[in-house]
């Protein structure tokens, strides 16, 4: 189990992800992991405001865009349970303005169906340049006109296809269910009693003040510049509007694993993360269920959502054998929260197999070796893996992936390991010397000849360099 193991792993992430950040050119990100229900790693880096220089905190508000979705689809599905609607039904029965589209085809599109993004609506309309900002989002108005003059893509139940339209159509349908603004719903429904009093279904003056500053891709002179942060995006929040920070997003997705008995029925959550849809083109096998993405991690189902928004990129995955929440926030608009979540679930899978190879005594005895260690060749994590330790490249996400290059080194005594397998172009059979303090802190190794620090020190080093030079 994780939580078994998590003691061993949080040191190692925290390691890891602070030697990435100082090596990304990202203004910063946040992670927050959580299993059972408790939060085991909460953790920001970098800058909140880059200009400000402000530090990032974990109380930092972001744009988590389409992981709305799951909001708005976990309030069709309590409509559903309280009789209120079907979700096999059409959405024109529920919404009356639509039933006088001019494609015919739309009156019998069901809420299922854009739960499930297999509508065949179009994604954003024939103008989507709200998502540049050089327009405003849709008001109900305009989204309304927006939707009447849009047929659809493709006929329904062809495939899987993305659609903010038609999350924003299923805000339409809580709204005219409920007789109450979306929003309104979703926070007597969800959100208070989850107690999550840093989410909001749209921006609002009090988390506006604790928004982190999004940023653009670097351009052509490798600058990022900061985007504007009071964005209202109206009738499109059920597809995008919310705004949360990692610690309640970690409480808001435990609600959602079976038996927590909260939110939904057991029976409503498994139907929601049950596979509806298996997306085209796709080199990771995602799937969609209702309001979730689903996909694989190291042969583990795991579900959530991402979420793109001007300035901030953010993903959320849960594993349910594990109760497992993995939350990765990060304000730029090429933010890396996807591969970064993934690679932590594939990292706390490293360390839970370890643990299963090997007893309590040889772990002992091979951490001291653990850390980081650069050269001006190289960087490189050696970390215990069962009977042995490896040594990996820490410049991933995936450090353990299975297309890494992975060096097994054995324990050869108290100071030395021996590299006792690695790739052809490495130094097999030889060894690594090390050079502790008195508190049992390595200072130095001899790897293979060449002299290596803990990557810290190795930092100062390099810097010191620079300045008598």
């Amino acid at each position: 189990m994780f939580k078994d193991v998590i003691s061993q792993a949080v040191p190692f992430i925290d390691h890891w992800l602070q030697f990435r950040y100082e090596r990304l050119e990202m203004p910063g990100f946040v992670v927050a992991i959580a299993i059972d229900g408790k939060v085991e790693l909460l953790k920001a880096f970098g800058h909140a405001d880059a200009e400000q220089r402000e530090p990032l905190t974990t109380d930092h508000v972001f744009r988590i865009a389409s992981h709305s979705k799951t909001f708005a689809a976990t309030a069709i599905m309590q409509l559903a349970e309280e009789k209120l609607l079907q979700i096999d039904e059409p959405v024109a029965a529920y919404v009356p303005w639509l039933r006088d589209h001019k494609d015919h085809r739309m009156e019998k599109v069901t809420i299922r169906q854009l739960l499930s993004h297999s509508a065949g609506m179009i994604r954003d309309g024939k103008d989507a340049n709200f998502w540049q900002l050089t327009n405003s989002f849709h008001d109900l108005a305009d989204f309304k006109k927006a939707i009447m003059a849009c047929d659809l893509v493709l006929d329904t139940n062809k495939q899987m296809k993305y659609s903010n339209f038609g999350y924003a159509l299923l805000g339409c349908v809580v709204e005219e269910v409920y007789g109450m603004p979306f929003g309104s719903y979703v926070q007597a429904k969800i959100l208070q009693p989850l107690g999550l009093s840093n989410t909001t279904p749209e921006i609002n003056e009090e988390m506006l003040s604790r928004l982190v500053v999004g940023y653009t891709r670097r351009g052509r002179e490798k600058h990022r510049q900061p985007i504007e942060k009071n964005i209202d995006t109206r009738q499109m929040a059920a597809a995008t509007g919310f705004c949360s920070t990692a610690a309640d997003l970690c409480k808001y997705f435990d609600a959602h694993f079976v038996g927590s008995k909260k939110l939904l029925s057991d029976e409503s959550k498994k139907e929601m993360q049950r596979t509806q849809w298996k997306l085209k083109n796709s080199n990771i096998g995602e799937e969609y269920g209702l309001g979730f993405q689903i996909e694989t991690v190291v042969d583990r189902k795991v579900y959530g959502h991402g979420g793109a928004f001007p300035g901030q990129r953010t993903k959320t995955l849960c594993e349910p054998n594990e109760r497992l929440v993995v939350v990765v926030l990060t304000n730029c608009i090429d933010g890396e929260a996807t591969v970064m979540a993934r690679g932590i679930v594939t990292v706390l899978d490293h360390f839970q197999k370890s643990a299963n190879r090997a007893d309590s005594e040889t772990i002992e005895q091979l951490r001291k070796f653990e850390g980081i260690y650069s050269s001006l060749w190289s960087d490189l994590a050696i970390v215990e893996s069962g009977q042995n330790l490896i040594g990996v490249d820490p410049n991933t996400w995936y450090p353990f992936g299975r297309d890494q290059e992975v060096q097994v080194l054995e324990l050869a005594g108290d100071n030395r390991l021996k590299i006792a397998r690695a790739g052809g172009y490495y130094s097999e059979g030889e060894f690594a010397e090390f050079d502790f303090d008195f508190n049992g802190d390595v200072i130095s190794i001899d790897y293979a000849g060449y002299n290596m620090l803990p990557e810290a020190e190795y930092s100062n080093e390099l810097a010191k360099a620079k300045v008598t030079s």
